[in-house]
């Protein structure tokens, strides 16, 4: 009986092998987008924010295709909240959120899509909700 299991396993290892490694390399080439998209920035902002009446500042990193302060308020909705989350919590008041200005830009990568298609994007999610 062990040896049978013996036999068993031996069979499996080598069909595992066979179908794990191939017999040939595969030639990988990279997918090139047809349009060069929207570059990716990690910048840090000045950020407001009101609490108890009392306005206070701080500075946020922040990972977005918009550069400007108000294209980040208007077309990047889980930025806004991931700051949002991060300044008020679970608290029920208003909360306003106010991104003064970006001090610090450095590009990392670039998206698939183009600046304008991630804009389109948004309107949709927006109409959809």
């Amino acid at each position: 009986m062990g040896s049978l299991a013996v036999v068993y396993s031996t069979q499996i290892v080598r069909l595992l092998k066979r179908s794990v490694l191939p017999s040939k390399p595969l030639n990988h080439k990279q997918m090139k987008s047809p349009s060069k998209g929207a570059p990716i920035y990690y910048m840090s902002a000045r950020v407001a924010f009101k609490k108890k009446k009392v306005v206070h500042e701080r500075l946020v990193w922040v990972v977005s295709v918009f550069d400007t302060p108000n294209d980040i308020r208007n077309y990047d909705p889980k930025t806004m909240s991931r700051l949002e989350q991060e300044f008020y919590g679970k608290t029920k008041g208003s909360r306003s959120i106010m991104i003064r200005e970006v001090v610090e830009k450095k590009l990392i990568s670039h998206s698939n899509l183009t600046l304008n298609e991630h804009k389109e994007q948004n309107k949709k999610q927006m109409q959809a909700a």
